[in-house]
This record gives structure tokens, sequence and C-alpha cells, in this order.
């Protein structure tokens, strides 16, 4: 299976209102009409597509859906029936969800933990990103950011997303007997996806949004700042993808990351190593314990 990043990221909410206004206020998105029919969502712009992240209000925050893109119709033929053959059982869009996320087709189905996933082709691409902070628009060459999902099976979720959907191993840490977490790709991205087990819990960690420089990282960190978000990880740089970033908890409860200048795989040199000893410098706070706790935290 071929897919070509994160097209869409749909999230779930526990106050629509107070989301709409660090998504636009603090991370900069720009917040733009709903389809026809959808009153139940916020949408938001982060390029030049008609939406990036969708966000639900629901008493359990985290991600509702990831959708993967792929290139066109026969790439999206092929990705039905590898999930067919995988047994997925995936299920055909409703014309109003056709609607919703503004695509030619798509499929939906679950990975081992019951996370909802979706790929699908034909995205519209409807105009320039206006950010109501006057920032550039995100980083999406690759797909959009990535998302970080706890899990207790672990060697099942790993099996489904490389066996299945096709991803493929950057590198990986170990925290410890059974704990570990697992970077994931499907294009030059460091990682699209990324797999931790900690424990018995499951959920969302973070998503991460890609900015153009460290001028945009600290802006928005300043922003957080003043905002009284609080700062779960401090501005730092990871080892492995190189990605200097910081982590503020969302008003949804979830982790937010914004970062930039991450490394990009090539292929024919790339080598999957394990990573130890923490990251390159910074990031005070992010270790597998804040990791669980995070998500521990939302399920409560």
């Amino acid at each position: 299976m071929n897919l070509r990043g994160i097209g869409y990221i749909g999230l779930d909410v526990p106050n629509r209102q107070e989301w709409d206004r660090f998504a636009t206020t603090v991370v900069g998105l720009e917040q733009v009409a709903r389809p026809a029919g959808d009153d139940d969502a916020s949408y938001f712009k982060a390029d030049d597509r008609s939406w990036r992240i969708a966000a639900r209000e629901s008493n359990t925050p985290g991600i509702g859906f990831i959708g993967f893109e792929v290139n066109d119709r026969a790439s999206f033929d092929d990705a039905v029936r590898i999930l067919e053959t995988a047994g997925a059982a995936p299920k055909a869009a409703a014309e109003t969800e056709l609607a919703e996320r503004g695509v030619q087709a798509m499929v939906w189905f679950e990975d081992p933990a019951g996370t909802r996933l979706e790929i699908f082709w034909g995205p519209t691409v409807d105009g320039a990103f206006r950010s109501p902070l006057g920032e550039p628009g995100f980083v999406t060459e690759g797909g959009f950011g990535h998302a970080v999902l706890m899990v207790q099976d672990l060697p099942a979720a790993l099996e489904f997303y490389t066996s299945v959907l096709g991803m493929r191993t950057s590198d990986f840490m170990n925290f410890g007997e059974g704990m570990a977490i697992h970077f994931l790709r499907c294009t030059p991205r460091h990682h699209s996806i990324a797999l931790s087990a900690v424990g018995p819990v499951s959920g969302t960690h973070h998503i991460a949004l890609e900015v153009a420089d460290v001028d945009q990282v600290g802006t928005a960190l300043d922003r957080a700042t003043e905002a009284g978000l609080a700062i779960t990880a401090s501005l730092g740089r990871h080892k492995n993808d190189r990605m200097l970033s910081f982590y503020m908890r969302s008003p949804a409860g979830f982790e937010v990351e914004i970062g930039c200048d991450p490394v990009l795989v090539d292929e024919e040199t790339w080598i999957t190593n394990e990573f130890t000893g923490g990251d390159a410098w910074g990031h005070h706070g992010l270790t597998s314990e804040s990791l669980a706790e995070s998500v521990a935290g939302n399920a409560s």
C-alpha cells in the first residue's frame, strides 16, 4: 500500500469553543465554514486544502479519525483490495461523509486499538491559507504532521501498520520491559504515526504540526505561554527526527507539538536505529512516565 501521509485529522474535544479559540489564536490555523449539513464540527485550514483538522465535541478527548491519502483512483482501489485481503473490513463512506471530507472516495476501518482510520483520494483544494495571526502556512510536504498513539498491544498494532498499511519503521526507543515507542513513516517525513506502549493506557498523546522555521516555533511558544497553557515539554530538539519543537497541553487535554526543521528520510541510505538517552537537548518534561500520565488523565 502506498500511503502519501496524513491528509486530515478529526479530533474529539470536550469543549469546541475552547478548542476553536486555541486553534486560531495560539496555533494559528484558519477556521473555515463547515460543509453543508455538518453543524457539529469546526473545520480548520493549514494550507491550500479545504481543511486539515476537524473538531467535534466528545466527553472522551483524542483522535476521532485519521485520514491517509493515496495518489489517485487506481491507488485507492489497490488499497481497498489490500484491506479486504487482510480482513480489515473497509467500509465505503456515505455520501454525507464524502461531502464532509471533501474527497472523491473514502473507506474507513479500525486499527487493532480501535482507532478509526480512513483512506481517501481526490481532496479539495480551494485556495490560499490565511492565518488569523498573519503566520505563513504550515509545512505539509509528505503529509500533514504526525500523531502519537498509545496502545496496549504494541506488537499487534505494529503488525497492522507495517504489514497491512505498508508503513516502515524509521527508528524506535525502548523504555523498559514491554514499553517502547516506534516511529513509522510512509513518505520522506520521518514519521506520520508513532505507536507507544507504556502500560495499561490507550489513547492520543499528541498531534504535531510542522512550521517553516524556528521563529514560528518561538512565536507559538510565546502565544501558548501568554495564554496560560501548560508547556509539557520545553523547547528542545529530538535525537531521532531532529525536530526542534515544544509541546503544550491543549484545551482538549491531549498535547500539541509545534516544530520545525525535521530530517527527511532517504530510502536508499536510511538505517533503522534504536535511540537511548532522551533528546539532543531540551524537551524537559517529556518522559515515558509523562506519556502515560497524559493519556491516563484524558481517559479519567
